[in-house]
């Protein structure tokens, strides 16, 4: 339909919390496909998942990530606006096993991981974010899952990248697409590379069946 809603103001938000918002409205616009989130005041403003959806159409819900940006009108702290794009309706669970060595474990990483197939690539949100004070544990094993996702088709590739200093070392990776019928891929760092925004920035794995 190629429509647009201005929703307004969204009002407070307080840390680590979520909100909803909604509107009375008669315009109909279809399916959504992108939001725009534009600022108005100064108050720094990082959201980590934004989720849209309509009353004529509830089971179609869109997802967007917004990848550890801060948001303000003042541009020493963040961005005026932004507009996010639906990637897809699949769902990704990704499973990462920290490794049980000293100081393996982060909670200020804000990693992503980015999945590689026969289709295309595709990008989750901040991993942390759906942890305990977005921690991940030495030795620990942890499922996110990550909906509004682009179908990738066969896994080959994963790009882990990370945004923050708070070293994490993990020792494997495993990508699934939630739904019947379908295989994990799991990943090893085989090179044991620490994760860091100020030495390894982000680290490719591919599947060793898979030509890279």
């Amino acid at each position: 339909y190629g429509r647009t809603y201005n929703f307004g103001n969204l009002g407070g938000m307080s840390t680590d919390s979520e909100k909803l918002f909604t509107r009375a409205s008669s315009t109909y616009i279809g399916s959504i496909q992108c939001i725009s989130i534009k600022m108005g005041t100064s108050n720094a403003w990082m959201p980590d998942t934004l989720t849209a959806w309509a009353s004529y159409d509830v089971t179609n819900k869109a997802y967007f990530y917004s990848y550890y940006q801060w948001y303000s009108t003042n541009t020493g702290e963040g961005i005026n606006e932004k507009k996010f794009c639906k990637q897809g309706d699949t769902t990704y669970s990704i499973t990462a096993t920290t490794a049980n060595a000293r100081s393996a474990g982060s909670d200020n990483i804000w990693a992503s991981v980015s999945i590689i197939g026969s289709r295309g690539t595709t990008e989750t949100g901040i991993l942390g974010a759906q942890l305990k004070d977005m921690y991940f544990a030495k030795g620990s094993t942890n499922r996110m899952v990550f909906h509004g996702m682009k179908d990738v088709g066969c896994i080959h590739c994963i790009i882990v990248k990370t945004r923050n200093t708070d070293a994490w070392l993990f020792s494997s990776i495993t990508v699934q697409k939630v739904g019947a019928g379908s295989k994990p891929v799991t990943f090893h760092n085989h090179g044991t590379v620490w994760l860091s925004s100020d030495s390894t920035r982000q680290l490719k794995l591919c599947n060793r069946s898979k030509k890279k």
